[in-house]
């Protein structure tokens, strides 16, 4: 085998040397920019992908926020809806006034004839601060049926009076007065009833009627 002579200067040796060494530092430089680029990248679209799903996150929550708000402005009017109709139905009669005035002109003989009739509720006892109040909170429990009217005679008066305990809308049903009074040349009796009407029986025969 015959040996390799290396003919190469020192000087030459040596700069070839440095510069291969310089061409490895540079390489992996490069080599190591390249790397850093990559996780970079690698990085960045991974905290993109995490704050867009905290974005989202967060758009959802204010989503829920703006639903519950909405739901809770929601109940607060339908609140508002139920305490008018609650109002309303303590205030309002489970009848027509005109019924009860046409029934007793049906009810009352030929014979007799109704000067005065007055209807006037009678209200729960409630100790409110203001009348205000006392007008919000009022609930009819009973009504008072007023009758004042001129007979012939106490016949006609107590058949009257026998018809109107008949009606199944009256609870009970007094006999105020029954006086003498004169009526043009002649005499006649005038006579005064007090009819109670019960609201509750009412509601509970309507709701009965109901179910």
């Amino acid at each position: 085998m015959i040996p390799i002579v290396d003919l190469t200067p020192e000087s030459c040796r040596r700069r070839l040397g440095r510069r291969s060494q310089i061409q490895w530092w540079v390489t992996a430089y490069v080599v190591t920019l390249a790397l850093a680029a990559v996780v970079s990248a690698t990085l960045s679209l991974s905290q993109q992908r995490e704050q867009s799903r905290v974005d989202s996150l967060l758009r959802q929550v204010q989503l829920d926020e703006d639903q519950q708000r909405r739901a809770d402005e929601l109940l607060a009017e339908i609140d508002g809806y139920e305490r008018t109709l609650n109002r309303h139905r303590r205030l309002a009669w489970p009848f027509q006034i005109g019924d009860v005035v046409a029934t007793i002109g049906a009810t009352a003989p030929a014979e007799i004839t109704l000067t005065t009739l007055a209807i006037k509720p009678r209200a729960r006892s409630n100790r409110a601060r203001t009348k205000e109040q006392a007008n919000a909170q009022a609930e009819y429990e009973a009504l008072y049926v007023e009758l004042a009217g001129i007979a012939p005679d106490d016949r006609d008066i107590a058949e009257f009076v026998a018809r109107l305990q008949r009606l199944d809308i009256f609870t009970t049903v007094v006999m105020d007065y029954a006086r003498k009074t004169r009526l043009g040349v002649g005499e006649a009796r005038e006579f005064g009833v007090t009819c109670e009407i019960d609201l509750n029986i009412i509601l509970e025969l309507k709701a009965g009627v109901t179910q």
